[in-house]
C-alpha cells in the first residue's frame, strides 16, 4: 500500500465536489515509470455534530501528469463507512498504468454538500498531494490549520515496474489481460 498521510486521522473535510490525491511513483520508487494499480482506499469520519445527507460517492481513478487527471480508467459507485477503510478493487489483474502519475478521486457528486467527510492527517507536507475542486478544472490544495498542505487518507495498492522490469510482452499480456478477460 502506498500513502502520503502518516496514518494518524486528524482532520475532517467535505470541501470541494472533488477530493483527490495526486500519487507520483517516483516518490516511492526513483527512477520507475509504470505501475499497476490493483485497490484504493478511501477513510471517512461520520460524525454526531456533522451529519452526511448521503453515504455514496464516486471513486475514481485517473491517469496523468503532474497538471492533473486526465484519463479516466475506473469509476466505482460505492459506500462509506465511519472510520473503517473503503476499498475498491479493481480486479485480480488490477489496471495498468504506462505513467508514474495517477490519481485517486473522491466524487461526491451525489451529495448536496461534499459527504461522506473524508478524513486527512496533521503532518505537515513539503509537496502538496492533496486537492480539492468544485469544477474538476481548478484544483486547490488541502490546507487546513495554518499555512501547510497535509494529506487526505486516500491510499492505493500497486505494483511498480522499470524499463528493465517489463517486456513487451508482458506489456502486451497485460494489456490482453484488462481488454479480454478482465476490467
Amino acid at each position: 500500500m502506498i500513502q502520503y498521510d502518516d496514518g494518524t486521522a486528524m482532520w475532517l473535510t467535505w470541501t470541494g465536489l472533488y477530493r483527490m490525491v495526486w500519487f507520483d511513483i517516483d516518490d516511492f520508487a526513483p527512477g520507475q515509470y509504470a505501475n499497476q494499480v490493483f485497490s484504493s482506499e478511501f477513510w471517512f469520519y461520520h460524525g454526531p455534530t456533522c451529519q452526511w445527507d448521503t453515504s455514496s460517492f464516486l471513486a475514481e481513478l485517473y491517469s496523468g501528469d503532474e497538471s492533473g487527471p486526465a484519463i479516466q480508467h475506473d469509476q466505482t459507485s460505492t459506500l462509506a463507512l465511519h472510520y473503517s477503510p473503503v476499498t475498491v478493487s479493481y480486479g485480480s489483474g488490477g489496471i495498468f498504468l504506462m505513467t508514474p502519475d495517477f490519481f485517486l478521486i473522491d466524487n461526491t457528486e451525489m451529495s448536496c454538500g461534499g459527504w461522506p467527510s473524508l478524513m486527512g492527517d496533521n503532518s505537515p507536507a513539503d509537496v502538496c498531494h492533496s486537492f480539492h475542486s468544485d469544477d474538476f478544472i481548478k484544483w486547490d490544495p488541502w490546507i487546513v490549520g495554518g499555512s501547510s498542505a497535509h494529506d487526505y487518507i486516500i491510499r492505493a495498492q500497486v505494483a511498480i515496474f522499470g524499463l528493465d522490469e517489463t517486456t513487451w510482452g508482458g506489456i502486451k499480456a497485460l494489456y490482453y489481460t484488462q481488454h479480454r478477460g478482465g476490467r
